[in-house]
C-alpha cells in the first residue's frame, strides 16, 4: 500500500524529512505543504539586508530538481487544521480551503519571533526578520534612515546589525544582559563586546530599553533614562514555538513549551511527528529535552522524523548543538553546553581556559586564537567548548567538536591537542573530510556543513 505522508513547513526540519522519507520508502507520496513559494533558509536572511542576494530562491534548501528527483512535491498554502482521528489536515490557499489526508504527518511549523513586552512595540517601525518579506521591510526602511536600533542577544541579531552597518547605518545593539549570553561564557561575551564596540557598533547593554516612542510610529527609543533618535527598531530576541497547529489537534506539549517528541521524534498523537524549532529534542549529554532552536539541530531530527514516518525505526540519545558565525572580523564557535545552558538542566559544570597549542608544526597559516574556553562536567568530560579566532579557526573547532562530541576526558584532550604531531595541515584536512553538521548564518559556511551532512545523509 503506497503510503502518503505530510511534512507541514518547509524550513531546514521539514526538508530534510521529507528527503529522509522518500529515501527509507521511495515508493511513498511525500507532500511539503508550506506559506512560502520556496523553501529557504531563514539563516540566510541577513544576505538579503546586506544585499548579498535579492530573492528567496538564492538561499533556497533544496532546489526544484532537486525536489523532482526524490519525486516530493510542494505545495503552497497554510497550514490551518489537523484531525488526528480522520487523519486529515485543512489547508488555505488564496482564500480557498481545501483538505489533505495522511498515513503519517511531520510538524515543522518553526517558531514565531518573540517580541518584549516594551511599551510602544507596536508602533509602526518596530520589525522582526524572521520572513523574507520582514527582511524586505527592513530593507526599505534602511534605505530612508540614518540609523537603527537592533534588540537581541544571538548570531543572527547581531548579522543584522552588521548587515545594516554595511549599509552606511548608525546602529545602536540593545542587550538586557550580555550578548551571546546563551553561547559563550561571560569573559567571552565582554570581549565581544569591546571588540565589536571597536568596529563602530554601538553597545546599548546592562538593560531592556524601556520605551519605543512616537507619534503612531517609532521615533526614539529610551535606554537607561537616554533618548535615542530613531526611525525604526529591529526587534530580534530569540523565537518561541509555533505550537498552535499541535494544539488544535492535542498534541502534548512540554515543560518549554514546545511539542514534546522521544527519541524517534514522535509526538503524543499517533502517525504525528514534530521536529525543528517547534518542538524539543534530547541533549547529547543528559538525554533531557530541551528547546534549542537551531538549524542544524533541526536537520538532524528530521532527518529521524521522516525516516520513521515512513516505516523506519531510527531513533537518537541526544543532539549536539554547534552554532558558528563570522561578524565584524571575528570567528566564533560555540558547541554544546555553556555555563548557562548547563544550569538550566542543572548540569553540573567547571569552565577552563584554552590557550593555543605550545607547539603547532606547519605553514605560516597557522595562527593563534583570541580566546577559548572549556566545560567539563563532575566526572573532567568535556561537554562544551567555545573558541573566538580572527582567521583559520576551523582548524581548532573541528578538535572541539569532536572532544564534545565524545565527552573526551580533559587531560586526554590536551595532551593530544598540544601535540607537536598536531600539524595545520592535518586539522584542516580533517574539516574538508568532516560531515558535521554546524549551524552557521553566514551563507557559504552553513551551505558547505549542510551540503556534507545532505550527501551523507542522501547515501544511507
Amino acid at each position: 500500500m503506497r503510503r502518503t505522508i505530510v511534512v507541514i513547513g518547509a524550513n531546514a526540519a521539514g526538508m530534510m524529512a521529507a528527503i529522509s522519507a522518500r529515501g527509507t520508502d521511495d515508493g511513498a507520496e511525500v507532500t511539503v505543504v508550506a506559506p512560502e513559494i520556496v523553501s529557504y533558509r531563514r539563516p540566510g536572511i541577513p544576505g538579503l539586508i546586506a544585499g548579498y542576494i535579492s530573492e528567496a530562491s538564492e538561499i533556497r534548501i533544496f532546489s526544484a530538481q532537486t525536489l523532482a528527483r526524490h519525486n516530493i512535491k510542494y505545495r503552497r498554502g497554510r497550514a490551518t487544521g489537523m484531525d488526528a482521528e480522520k487523519k486529515t489536515i485543512t489547508i488555505e490557499e488564496d482564500g480557498k480551503t481545501d483538505s489533505l489526508g495522511y498515513d503519517a504527518a511531520v510538524i515543522a511549523t518553526g517558531g514565531n519571533p518573540s517580541l518584549p513586552k516594551i511599551p510602544g512595540a507596536e508602533k509602526r517601525g518596530v520589525c522582526t526578520f524572521t520572513t523574507f518579506e520582514a527582511a524586505s521591510e527592513i530593507i526599505e526602511m534602511a534605505a530612508k534612515a540614518d540609523n537603527t536600533v537592533v534588540v537581541g542577544a544571538g548570531f543572527i541579531a547581531l548579522e543584522i546589525a552588521e548587515s545594516l552597518m554595511r549599509r552606511g547605518l548608525e546602529v545602536y545593539f540593545n542587550v538586557r544582559s550580555r550578548i551571546l549570553r546563551r553561547l559563550v561564557e561571560p569573559e567571552v561575551s565582554q570581549f565581544l563586546s569591546r571588540k565589536f564596540e571597536q568596529r563602530g557598533l554601538k553597545m546599548l547593554t546592562g538593560e531592556a530599553i524601556s520605551e519605543i516612542g512616537g507619534d503612531g510610529r517609532v521615533e526614539y527609543v529610551v535606554h537607561k533614562g537616554r533618548k535615542i533618535q530613531t526611525p525604526f527598531v529591529v526587534m530580534g530576541a530569540g523565537v518561541k514555538p509555533n505550537v498552535k497547529l499541535a494544539e488544535i489537534c492535542g498534541i502534548e506539549l512540554g515543560p518549554t513549551g514546545a511539542i514534546k517528541v522521544d527519541g524517534r521524534m514522535r509526538t503524543s498523537v499517533a502517525d504525528v511527528y514534530a521536529v525543528g524549532d517547534c518542538a524539543e529534542s534530547p541533549d547529547l549529554h543528559t538525554g533531557r529535552f530541551v528547546y534549542s532552536p537551531v538549524g542544524s539541530i533541526g536537520a538532524l531530527a528530521g532527518r529521524i522524523a521522516g525516516c520513521n514516518a515512513a516505516g523506519g525505526g531510527e531513533e537518537t540519545k541526544g543532539f549536539l548543538r554547534a552554532q558558528a558565525d563570522e561578524i565584524l572580523g571575528m570567528q566564533i564557535f560555540s558547541i554544546g553546553h555553556t555555563s548557562t545552558t548547563a544550569k538550566e538542566i542543572e548540569l553540573p559544570i567547571e569552565v577552563y581556559d584554552l590557550r593555543p597549542p605550545a607547539r603547532v608544526e606547519g605553514s605560516g597559516a597557522a595562527e593563534k586564537f583570541e580566546t577559548a574556553k572549556l566545560l567539563t562536567d563532575a566526572e573532567d568530560r568535556i561537554v562544551g567548548a567555545q573558541l573566538v579566532a580572527r582567521h583559520y579557526g576551523s582548524q581548532y573547532a573541528w578538535q572541539l567538536y569532536r572532544a564534545v562530541q565524545d565527552a573526551e576526558d580533559r587531560d586526554r584532550f590536551l595532551e593530544r591537542f598540544n601535540s607537536p604531531r598536531m600539524r595545520i595541515a592535518e586539522a584542516m584536512a580533517q574539516v574538508v573530510r568532516s560531515s558535521l553538521v554546524i549551524e552557521s548564518p553566514e551563507q557559504d559556511n552553513f551551505l558547505s556543513w549542510q551540503r556534507a551532512f545532505s550527501e551523507k545523509a542522501e547515501s544511507q
